[in-house]
C-alpha cells in the first residue's frame, strides 16, 4: 500500500510539472516589423513548443518615377495590408514552418507626366489635348502565405521571416480625360482602352510579378 502511494504521489507530482511546463510555454509577443509589405506591428501567441499564431498589419506609401509603354509616369505604391499566419516549430525552437493568408489592399497609383507629347494606343496627342492620364494597379485582395523564420524565445527577440504572397497577376486600369470632342474625343478613349491593354500585356507577360516576395526583419517582446 506504502509503495502504491508513493507512486500515486510520484505520478500526481509529473503531472503537475508537465503541466506547468506546458504554461510556461504559451507565450504572448508584440513586435514591431519593417518588411517588403510596409512598416507595422504584430500581435503573436505561441500556444505551444510547436505552434505559435500571429496576427499583424502594414502600412507604407511611397512615389518614383517610372516608364511604362513609352509613357512617363509617377507611380506611387500604397502597401496597406493584414497577416493571420500559423507557424509550426519542428524542432521546437525558434525556427519555424509558416502558413497563412494575406489581407491584401495594396495597389499602385500612376499619373502620366505631360510635359510633352505623349502616345496612347496608336495616336500621339499634345499636352493641351490630354487633360490627365491616371491609373491603378491592383491586387487579389486576399493571398496565401508561405515561408519559414526565426523567432526566438527570451523576453526580447530578433525576429526574421522569407516568404511569398501568391498575390496574383496585377490588373492595369487606365482613365484619361481630354478636352477633345464628338469623334475625336471617342477615338481619344478607344485608344486609352488600347493603351491599358497593352500595359496589362506587358504585365501579363512578367510571371513572376504574380508573386509578391517577403522579406521581415523585426523586434519581439514577449509577455
Amino acid at each position: 500500500m506504502r509503495r502504491f502511494a508513493v507512486r500515486t504521489r510520484s505520478a500526481a507530482t509529473l503531472a503537475a510539472l508537465l503541466a506547468t511546463t506546458g504554461a510556461l510555454q504559451a507565450q504572448v509577443g508584440l513586435a514591431v516589423r519593417a518588411s517588403t509589405l510596409g512598416i507595422g506591428g504584430e500581435l503573436s501567441f505561441r500556444a505551444s513548443r510547436n505552434i505559435g499564431i500571429r496576427l499583424g498589419g502594414n502600412y507604407l506609401q511611397f512615389s518614383r518615377d517610372a516608364t511604362v509603354e513609352e509613357i512617363d509616369y509617377r507611380l506611387t505604391p500604397h502597401f496597406e495590408n493584414g497577416t493571420a499566419i500559423l507557424d509550426v516549430h519542428p524542432f521546437g525552437g525558434s525556427f519555424h514552418l509558416s502558413g497563412g493568408l494575406l489581407l491584401n489592399y495594396n495597389e499602385g497609383q500612376m499619373v502620366a507626366t505631360l510635359n510633352q507629347n505623349i502616345t496612347i494606343g496608336d495616336n500621339t496627342y499634345t499636352p493641351q489635348q490630354v487633360g490627365s492620364l491616371t491609373g491603378t494597379v491592383s491586387f487579389n485582395k486576399t493571398a496565401p502565405y508561405l515561408g519559414v523564420g526565426f523567432a526566438g524565445r527570451s523576453r526580447v527577440a530578433v525576429l526574421f521571416d522569407l516568404g511569398v504572397g501568391f498575390t496574383g497577376t496585377p490588373q492595369v486600369e487606365l482613365l484619361g480625360e481630354t478636352n477633345l470632342t464628338g469623334a475625336a474625343k471617342a477615338e481619344f478613349d478607344a485608344n486609352v482602352i488600347k493603351e491599358q491593354q497593352q500595359a496589362q500585356a506587358e504585365i501579363d507577360s512578367h510571371k513572376v510579378l504574380k508573386y509578391h516576395p517577403v522579406v521581415s526583419l523585426g523586434i519581439k517582446v514577449s509577455f
